[in-house]
């Protein structure tokens, strides 16, 4: 009843027309009014726009380059509207990152086959206040002190098998300053579980489901290990499925995929039957595109024609391939399907190259990440140079060479 409101608009550049995101910000008592003067981030005009709370109203990535209280310092320049604008509750980029524990799982150990996902997890709960603890600490001190930029919070947890042999698990979780509490278990992401022989979990003959459900757990890993990730399949979805069935499998894939990290390759058909799958819930993607309220993976994504290949890659200098048979949909039939790892230079050569992929350069990533792990009976939390772990198949890469 008294929580804050947040409203999302956009507003269009009076020059060029490039969209700008920002939220306004309402409180439940008393609201102050005042303008920003926005530099347009494409042609770098000046407009202005007239809202509530100009302190703690959110630009997104507009650049404000002054702010206006009317009570203070009203706006009083000269400077042009936008040349439209528009109130809205869409995010159609919005990202639903899971670890689904109850599907078939793809850590399996290497000597017993048992489930190491459920013995994670159970490890996880079972330390979880200790790691919480830890969590929080890392966080005060990041607030109090000047500390190097992290991405993400690592948890590693090591436990036992029902054949004895000992497994390590990461887990992970976006290391935020926003006095939000750490995450429960249930929100936490298992990237990597030692003792595992992927290539031989994901190697050989499947049903479409199995595959589908590895791929998502395989997006949560690379997410974490790799810097990009690339989805090339001709078909999202079939022809058999409804246009609401069609959009859920869609919006299902795409809110697992970061945006600015993830490069879509299908056909020109896949993406027609996304915008009238969207058209017929009421979505014109058309009209979302004027005010840059599309799904940028969708957007920024590639078409080719000729390819029925299908081929799913953590990119990184350790690359990890699933290839086979499988576009993207669920089903009883059966796939072939292969895993390796494998460096960026075969990848390149043997993947990217011959579909015609350009791979832009990634955006930086976090110099640093916060691991929370148990050191000599206790739980600490530490400061680690790089942006992610360098797990046990990575070391070994590096000491002995990958494959090339």
């Amino acid at each position: 009843m008294f929580e804050n409101q947040q409203r999302q608009h956009v507003a269009k550049c009076p020059r060029c027309g490039e969209p700008h995101h920002y939220t306004e910000i309402k409180f439940p008592m008393i609201n102050d009014r005042g303008s920003w003067l926005i530099e347009c981030g494409k042609c770098s005009m000046h407009f202005v726009v007239h809202l509530r709370n100009p302190k703690e109203s959110d630009p997104q990535r507009s650049k404000v380059v002054a702010r206006f209280d009317n009570d203070v310092n009203p706006y009083d320049g000269t400077d042009p509207a936008p040349g439209a604008s528009a109130v809205h509750n869409l995010d159609m980029n919005r990202e639903t990152l899971r670890f689904n524990y109850a599907n078939e799982p793809i850590y399996r150990c290497a000597k017993s086959d048992e489930n190491l996902e459920v013995a994670a997890f159970a490890a996880l709960l079972t330390t979880h206040p200790a790691i919480a603890s830890q969590h929080g600490q890392a966080i005060s001190q990041f607030l109090a002190r000047r500390l190097p930029a992290v991405e993400h919070a690592v948890i590693a947890v090591s436990f036992a098998c029902g054949c004895g042999q000992q497994h390590r698990a990461l887990f992970y979780c976006p290391f935020r300053l926003d006095m939000s509490p750490p995450p429960p278990p249930e929100a936490m992401l298992l990237a990597h579980v030692s003792g595992v022989d992927l290539a031989d979990r994901l190697t050989g003959i499947f049903t479409k489901t199995y595959l589908m459900d590895a791929l998502e757990k395989l997006i949560v890993r690379w997410r974490l290990l790799s810097d990009q990730i690339v989805i090339a399949a001709p078909f999202v979805g079939h022809q058999f499925k409804t246009k609401e069935q069609r959009l859920e499998i869609w919006e299902r894939l795409l809110g697992l995929l970061d945006a600015d990290r993830t490069i879509l390759l299908t056909r020109s058909a896949g993406y027609t039957e996304y915008k009238k799958a969207l058209l017929a819930s009421g979505l014109d993607h058309d009209m979302l595109v004027r005010f840059g309220l599309q799904n940028q993976i969708v957007s920024a994504g590639t078409k080719k024609q000729d390819f029925h290949a299908k081929v799913y890659i953590g990119i990184g200098e350790r690359s990890e391939v699933l290839s086979g048979s499988p576009n993207i949909v669920a089903g009883k039939s059966l796939e072939n399907a292969s895993f390796a790892a494998c460096n960026r230079a075969r990848v390149d050569s043997r993947y990217l190259d011959p579909l015609g992929v350009k791979v832009p350069a990634p955006p930086p990533r976090a110099s640093h990440h916060v691991v929370v792990e148990s050191v000599e009976g206790g739980w600490r939390w530490n400061l680690v140079e790089g942006a992610v772990p360098i797990t046990e198949a990575q070391g070994a890469d590096q000491r002995e060479g990958m494959e090339s």
